[in-house]
């Protein structure tokens, strides 16, 4: 794979990827397996031929395949570039077809820098209420940082908004934001992970709740990033439990 960094004038860096065709050989037969699992007449589920899927759902496929080679290797790259993106690497101009080289441009919000309060000595009562919710009141008063304006527009065109800066709407998102970050530097301070495993049962879990397939579901989110924010969100919960068997009295 071959990558070059580049800057804006608007917060976000940019991100340039090429890579050959073998980087996104595993991810192709992945996309095959989940696709041979829905129903076709005239074949059983997980037997349908590769050549009768890359005819009948090609351009999902492929769409899918683009995205996903993207936002991994975006990721690859960053780690290489010893950089920490804030949130999802945003994806575009992908030209991805079976055989060739896949290319594309991305860009990202580099991790806000700040200082972690001493969340070993907060103390939350074991009885509390809602001690989650009293944990996260602890952990943004005493991290207070600038959170990216497009960070806040991200979460709340997750929820169909398009609020401006000082609505009560935005400020709630705004804190819901700076709450993840948090989360996430704490998480990587104490090794707290959350595998493929663990996403992958969330999705199963919420694919039957919307009575559609986990595969289905899985390329749904894979569309601007809902996968990764997906990911994201799970390692809070993971982190916030973690901290709060540790530090109730």
């Amino acid at each position: 794979m071959k990558w070059e960094l580049g800057d804006s004038n608007d917060g976000w860096r940019q991100l340039r990827i090429e890579a050959p065709w073998e980087e996104l050989a595993d991810d192709y037969r992945d996309l095959l397996a989940s696709y041979a699992q829905v129903k076709l007449p005239g074949f059983r589920p997980g037997k349908v031929p590769r050549a009768v899927l890359e005819q009948r759902f090609g351009r999902e496929i492929f769409d899918a395949l683009g995205r996903r080679g993207a936002e991994r290797l975006g990721r690859q790259a960053l780690r290489e570039a010893e950089i920490e993106a804030a949130g999802p690497l945003e994806v575009s101009e992908i030209a991805c077809l079976k055989g060739e080289p896949l290319r594309c441009t991305g860009r990202f919000i580099p991790f806000p820098a700040f200082a972690l309060p001493d969340y070993r000595a907060l103390a939350v009562p074991k009885h509390a209420e809602a001690p989650l919710d009293e944990l996260s009141r602890l952990l943004l008063e005493g991290t207070l940082f600038v959170v990216p304006a497009p960070l806040v527009r991200s979460e709340l065109a997750v929820e169909g908004s398009d609020d401006e800066p000082g609505s009560a709407a935005w400020q709630a998102a705004e804190e819901r934001v700076r709450l993840l970050l948090i989360l996430k530097r704490i998480a990587r301070s104490e090794g707290i992970e959350v595998d493929e495993r663990d996403v992958e049962q969330r999705i199963a879990a919420k694919a039957r709740e919307f009575e559609t397939t986990p595969a289905q579901l899985k390329a749904e989110l894979e569309q601007g990033g809902g996968y990764l924010r997906l990911r994201d969100l799970l390692l809070a919960e993971s982190t916030l439990e973690y901290l709060l068997g540790r530090i109730t009295y």
